[in-house]
């Protein structure tokens, strides 16, 4: 009799979609290889869902010889319920972990990890189809697992003795042995069954594997992934790419490390390409590019954005201070650099979004402003995402060392996966550990932090403020920093019922994560059941009611002028200009105007904000110009709204109402004639 192999890869939750299980596929497609493995073993359906204990359980229809589980954040607690339960019900099992939860050198860390979980059997670090094909061949052969590197396993022995090889695997640059999950069927009855139900699947597609980047806090470069490049070649990922356009996928993960850092990059980005056009799909197609952004992925850029296929490109910053980066080992690009990619994009009109991560080793509540005011004046139109910072095993920033040399402090909150489905209250929680204290940024510095970022992506990235916060620059010289602090201090004396709601709640989500480890997403039913970040959970509400926002954000805008002793008295219509140009491209969700309604200005406020970031900035000045504004009806579907505005428009850069413009002289030009 065959043994059985059970595969469990508990993925996020996304309503009516779910992302083939790429790990579970990669390991039997490898193991499906080998003659013997396919006589002896049998390999039962992929448990891929994640859900409560008692209906994963059930798909184990038949007594279970192997169970293998992929261990990572959002699915931790959830496979250590199913394993024990699963050990308890079949002693003799043999339970495998792996993944990047599955802690790494030295000995000692996995020793502790398997004494604490006494069902697991075997413990796999880094990659996992070469081990794992050991493992069946030993089990064949009547053998224990000596010899096998890179894995831990109990004495047969004496099962609280933990074995663990050291040894590594001689170092392949080439992943040819490795065949397609995809090209090999393995998923054609996920797919026969979606097509029933109407259940969609996303792909993730892998080009090479490695790090050169040994980030502190980074998986990547150092958990057990080698700094190395290895390949995947030409024709498995062309094959790849084509079945997943074939298979009508719309939506593709990139699993590469630093997408576009290779040559050979832009040829598979031309066939992402090719293959849209051949089939309509993928739709998406979403990576991470490399770190030091060069020329390539302008090009790379610039081909997917053609094609509608990248929300945006990625410009990952982290920190923008030189200690912080030094002491997370992290190399930026040259501010002049990071500047002049903006220009090129902004050109290009291809969105572009940064990311900072909050609480870095080294990073203080001074450098944290002063870094945030540099990247928005050097370009950042479009989006600066503000991550807490995470610390996750097997990175040098989770060591006992490296936490005592910057006095990390942490704290550790339920996760809820921002954008994926709500979380039902019968589910295992699951939970991820956020710095909260440094050295260099007290816990409470870190709270005005929090608060200070959150105004950030709201004013900014959310686009509230982002003209108007441009003019206060230009026109009065305050930096962008200066007037999100000023709301995040509620500086302001002025009437704004709507604001502080919203400041309330950020000190209310801070608290909850402080004091109660609750996780920081938010739940608003009339939206759909998917968890939001903090401030798009505030921009929901606001532009719910977006003539009283900016009616009291018109009196704090005042307030913050005065607090600088900038009489605006002669301002007074270049500011209501201003906030009237600002609302008319915040989508509402009320009817606010019929589409392809013309306003006329006094100043030329379309084409100095259009061209502000860009290589042809033009100086705001008075001319009078007609702008179109074409908002969408949503005729009451705010789950559409909220799809629409922030799911898909947040990063791509669509979020914002469509407009055309130009001088009311031409425009009177085109009448006439």
């Amino acid at each position: 009799m065959k043994e059985r192999v059970y595969f469990n890869e508990y993925n996020i939750r996304m309503g009516g979609f779910s992302y083939l299980p790429l790990v579970s596929g990669s390991l039997r497609a490898y193991a499906e290889t080998i003659d013997d493995i396919k006589t002896h073993y049998e390999f039962m359906p992929f448990i891929y869902a994640m859900d409560v204990p008692k209906r994963i359980l059930a798909w184990y229809t038949e007594r279970p010889d192997i169970a293998c589980f992929s261990s990572v954040m959002w699915n931790e607690q959830l496979n250590y319920c199913i394993a024990a339960t699963i050990k308890n019900a079949y002693p003799d099992c043999l339970i495998v972990f792996g993944g990047p939860n599955v802690p790494m050198p030295p000995q000692h860390r996995i020793e502790d990890w398997m004494r604490d979980h006494p069902f697991v059997d075997v413990a796999v670090r880094a990659e996992g189809e070469e081990p794992f094909v050991d493992i069946l061949r030993k089990r064949l052969e009547g053998g224990d697992l000596t010899g096998i590197p890179g894995i831990a396993f109990r004495d047969a022995k004496d099962p609280a003795t933990v074995i663990f090889d050291e040894s590594e695997r001689p170092f392949e640059r080439a992943m040819s042995g490795y065949p397609s999950p995809y090209m090999a069927g393995l998923y054609d009855p996920l797919l026969k069954w979606g097509a029933r139900t109407g259940h969609q699947f996303q792909a993730i597609i892998e080009t090479n594997r490695g790090c050169p980047f040994p980030c502190t806090f980074c998986y990547w470069g150092r958990g057990g992934l080698s700094q190395k490049f290895r390949y995947k070649d030409l024709d498995t990922v062309r094959s790849d790419i084509d079945w997943m356009g074939r298979h009508r996928i719309k939506y593709v993960f990139n699993a590469d490390s630093n997408f576009g850092m290779h040559p050979r990059d832009e040829e598979i980005a031309e066939f992402i390409v090719a293959t849209k056009a051949r089939y309509g799909f993928p739709e998406k197609f979403r990576t991470c590019f490399g770190k030091n952004t060069d020329e390539r992925i302008v090009r790379i850029g610039a081909v997917f954005h053609e094609h509608q296929l990248e929300k945006g490109i990625t410009l990952g910053r982290q920190s923008n201070d030189p200690d912080t980066l030094k002491n997370v080992r992290r190399s930026n690009i040259k501010m002049a650099t990071y500047v002049n990619l903006h220009k090129h994009f902004n050109d290009l009109d291809i969105p572009v979004y940064g990311e900072l991560i909050l609480a870095l080793p080294g990073e203080t509540k001074k450098t944290w402003r002063r870094g945030v005011d540099e990247l928005l004046e050097a370009g950042t139109r479009n989006q600066l995402f503000v991550y807490l910072c995470q610390v996750l095993p097997n990175t040098e920033m989770a060591e006992k060392a490296y936490r005592q040399q910057y006095g990390i402090r942490t704290k550790v909150i339920k996760l809820a996966e921002i954008h994926g489905q709500e979380r039902p209250p019968d589910f295992v929680d699951e939970y991820e550990e956020i710095v909260v204290h440094t050295n260099a940024m007290p816990c409470e510095d870190w709270r005005e932090c929090v608060r200070f970022s959150y105004v950030l992506m709201l004013l900014h990235s959310l686009k509230l403020a982002y003209y108007i916060m441009i003019v206060l620059l230009d026109r009065y010289d305050a930096r962008m920093s200066d007037f999100i602090q000023f709301v995040a201090d509620r500086r302001f004396i002025s009437h704004a019922g709507m604001i502080v709601h919203e400041l309330d709640f950020y000190d209310s989500v801070i608290e909850r994560m402080i004091e109660r480890g609750e996780h920081r997403g938010t739940i608003i039913p009339q939206y759909g059941e998917l968890y939001w970040d903090v401030e798009e959970a505030s921009f929901l509400r606001i532009t719910r009611d977006t003539d009283r926002f900016y009616g009291e954000l018109s009196g704090v805008i005042v307030d913050f002028l005065a607090s600088r002793n900038i009489d605006c008295n002669g301002d007074i219509d270049l500011i209501r200009q201003t906030l009237l140009y600002q609302k008319l491209r915040i989508p509402s969700q009320s009817a606010r105007a019929p589409a392809d309604t013309a306003f006329t200005f006094t100043w030329n406020f379309p084409e100095y904000f259009e061209k502000r970031f860009s290589s042809h900035r033009v100086p705001l000045r008075p001319e009078t110009t007609w702008m179109n504004v074409s908002p969408v009806d949503w005729k009451g579907d705010l789950t559409r709204f909220a799809r629409e505005s922030i799911l898909w428009g947040r990063k791509s850069g669509t979020m914002l109402v469509p407009h055309t413009y130009g001088p009311v002289v031409l425009q009177e030009r085109v009448a006439n004639a």
